[in-house]
């Protein structure tokens, strides 16, 4: 039996949950109202649920009326250091913090998956883990539920759904392999030799071996790196300097990178640190290449986005996305996936009319049509998980 009348008649209380979250954002490991209202939803339900210390993780437990395997469905709900300016009603009341990355749409499409398997609970063989991971968007949180799974409860599978402005809604991609990239932070510090602007001759400017670099790290994905492999090494930030008549000693380009085969982070570094030793002997600076932080790439399970795709005719409006290419950003469900099987679905939630905005924008906004059919999807395929097991 399907699940749709049940998120027909909840569609506008999960809607109303992504309003309220989206109107109270929380950055990064200050997410304590966000972590008191999902306790507070999961209690209503009657879900027994874990705090994550020392950030505000939950966990609710979802135990089916028979034994059986465990999966996990797993969302994100921090905010971001954004102004919002979408003119919502229900905008954010936090100046200068937004809910810019879909996290809002995501706790309250677990919340809505959550209410419909207990209701069936008893028809369950097994356990399902509702996971609320704080502190994603600065490569946290992790830990903590990883912990959880070791120590208290070890999951067979693991899914979860990020919501994508850039796919229209009523999508989704479910791809085998690398949905998501991976991403490195890296920062280059140059150290030269200060002096007058009028005499360059007597100084070692690091200002030009940063630029060189910059230029040079922009060509390696189309002349230096595995061409089957799509990356981006970009910089976003550069730092140096005080006046303009004075060479500077010291000079930092700050950025990333990003990849989809496994090992390509190390390939690609190496690419860097050797263009960095080239320039600094050139300038006769010293270049230094520090690798800040790492998540690998987001990598599904084959058979499991099989039976993923096999189910999607069980929900109303919900078909494959026309795009085949996986999505450059990044997330930290990726350590879940190599310890544990499972698949990141990407659901599309681009807005039929107006402007679509990407996401960090300031205007980002997502159609809410979008919300009943991922909640429906994750609790479709944790039901079928739990009473076939591996009947696929």
């Amino acid at each position: 039996m399907g699940f749709g009348e049940h998120f027909r008649e909840a569609e506008p209380w999960i809607i109303g949950l992504r309003r309220w979250f989206h109107e109270h954002p929380e950055r990064s490991l200050q997410e304590e109202k966000t972590a008191g209202r999902i306790r507070e939803e999961l209690e209503g339900m009657g879900i027994p649920w874990q705090d994550l210390p020392p950030g505000h993780g939950v966990v609710g437990v979802i135990h089916g009326g028979k034994k059986g395997k465990t999966i996990a469905l797993r969302a994100d709900t921090d905010a971001l250091p954004v102004t919002e300016t979408t003119g919502l009603p229900f905008a954010s009341r936090n100046a200068g913090v937004m809910h810019a990355c879909g996290h809002d749409a995501h706790i309250a499409m677990l919340l809505g998956a959550a209410r419909a398997l207990n209701d069936r609970r008893e028809d369950l063989s097994g356990t399902a883990l509702c996971v609320f991971q704080p502190a994603e968007e600065i490569g946290q949180g992790h830990r903590e539920v990883l912990e959880y799974f070791d120590s208290v409860n070890k999951p067979d599978a693991v899914i979860g759904l990020h919501i994508w402005s850039l796919i229209p809604g009523g999508q989704i991609l479910l791809l085998p392999g690398s949905v998501f990239a991976g991403v490195t932070s890296y920062t280059v510090t140059i150290h030269g030799r200060g002096g007058h602007g009028g005499r360059p001759d007597l100084a070692a400017d690091p200002v030009k071996a940063a630029c060189e670099l910059v230029l040079k790290y922009a060509a390696i994905p189309s002349n230096f790196y595995d061409v089957l492999d799509p990356c981006v090494v970009n910089v976003g930030h550069m730092e140096a300097g005080t006046a303009g008549n004075v060479f500077p000693s010291q000079a930092k380009i700050h950025g990333s990178l990003r990849w989809l085969k496994p090992g390509g982070e190390g390939k690609i570094l190496e690419i860097m640190r050797r263009m960095a030793r080239g320039v600094g002997e050139i300038y006769g600076v010293t270049c230094e290449v520090d690798c800040i932080a790492s998540i690998p790439p987001v990598r599904n399970d084959e058979g499991l986005i099989r039976r993923a795709l096999g189910l999607l005719d069980r929900v109303e409006g919900l078909r494959p996305a026309g795009q085949a290419e996986p999505v450059f950003a990044g997330d930290n469900v990726s350590f879940y996936l190599e310890k544990v099987p499972g698949f990141y679905g990407i659901l599309g939630g681009g807005k039929a009319q107006g402007p679509v905005y990407p996401h960090h924008h300031e205007r980002f906004d997502l159609d809410e049509a979008a919300l009943r059919k991922g909640a429906e999807f994750m609790a479709v395929f944790a039901e079928d998980f739990l009473t076939r097991g591996d009947k696929a």
